[in-house]
């Protein structure tokens, strides 16, 4: 779920910027290889009425080069990671969101490689 969160003291953040929220995603092995990731929200600009850019990083994917893994936020489709040496990343602006309980997602196909819990 997009949402708008309640707005933090501006003395919280520096004086007008938002939060950097991080959100650790998790997913089961892919041949004996764990795959990591994480997807960070930079608010920075969304107290001054700015956008919220989301950054999907995934490493250790176990899946030929050339493969790509459609990333989701709350079952929104945000584009693809292509991995290359079992790595790769997605930038994706939200717009004016703020981002709270919200789910990224990374599947290969319709199975989840990766997924998160809430960003903090």
């Amino acid at each position: 779920m997009l949402s708008s969160p309640a707005a933090p003291s501006l003395a919280s953040h520096g004086g007008g910027g938002g939060p950097t929220l991080r959100e650790t995603l998790t997913g089961p092995a892919i041949g004996g290889v764990v795959p990591q990731g994480q997807a960070v929200a930079d608010e920075s600009q969304f107290l001054s009425g700015g956008s919220t850019i989301l950054t999907v990083n995934v490493s250790s994917v176990n899946l030929p080069n050339g493969t790509a893994l459609p990333v989701s936020i709350d079952f929104k489709p945000l584009g693809s990671i292509v991995l290359s040496a079992g790595a790769g990343s997605l930038t994706y602006n939200l717009g004016h969101f703020g981002v709270s309980r919200d789910s990224v997602v990374v599947k290969n196909g319709s199975t989840t490689i990766l997924q998160g819990g809430t960003f903090q």
